[in-house]
């Protein structure tokens, strides 16, 4: 029994030890040839559920975001302003506000409480709408790279084809999002599929091959 399981053991080695070496290389081969290596560490994370589902209930300025503020009581005090790159705006008879990182409804209690302040409306009746969202930004191998619009609902396919679709060299396995207010190297990998957000940048990369 002994003698005839030797046998059968170099029999089966001799047989297909060359083919599962063969396969192996080949294996290796392709892995080599692959036109979209594997990603870096930081970009090896996924979309959280926060960001996979862009929320807009509780939406806070920032730079490139434009509002339209409408005084009831004095509607010559009416106006629309965009928030500059301090996170300023400047406002009627009420000079320059900070409101970065605000609400609408909190840069309303604001105003309210400025004009009253400084006696301009005894009875201070505002609101305060979003008018536009800060633009969103597509870099790499698109037709035209740069900044765009921001257009509620969109995802990564829309916002690839607003800025001219794809190069013939572009990965479309490889794509990655910077949200908004977070550093490079932060960036998620991303399908066509994924929500963009106002002020995310996407960026599409080159294939290898």
């Amino acid at each position: 029994m002994k003698f005839l399981s030797d046998f059968l053991s170099r029999l089966l080695s001799v047989k297909f030890g060359r083919q599962i070496a063969a396969a192996f290389l080949l294996t290796l081969g392709l892995a080599a040839c692959d036109p979209d290596a594997p990603m870096s560490v930081n970009t090896l994370q996924q979309p959280s559920q926060n960001t996979q589902t862009i929320r807009m209930a509780e939406y806070r300025l920032a730079p490139g975001d434009r509002i339209r503020v409408i005084v009831l009581s004095d509607p010559e005090l009416s106006a629309e302003y965009e928030v500059d790159s301090a996170g300023m705006i400047s406002v009627r008879m009420a000079g320059r506000q900070q409101v970065v990182g605000m609400t609408t409804t909190e840069v309303e209690e604001l105003l309210r409480n400025r004009y009253r302040a400084d006696n301009l409306l005894r009875v201070a009746r505002l609101s305060v709408d979003l008018v536009a969202r800060r633009p969103f930004y597509v870099l790499g191998e698109v037709g035209k790279p740069g900044s765009f619009p921001y257009v509620s609902g969109i995802n990564v396919a829309q916002a690839v084809a607003i800025a001219g679709g794809f190069t013939r060299r572009a990965s479309k396995v490889r794509m990655t999002i910077q949200r908004f207010n977070q550093t490079r190297g932060m960036e998620e990998t991303v399908t066509e599929d994924t929500p963009l957000g106002p002020g995310d940048i996407l960026r599409v990369p080159e294939r290898w091959f």
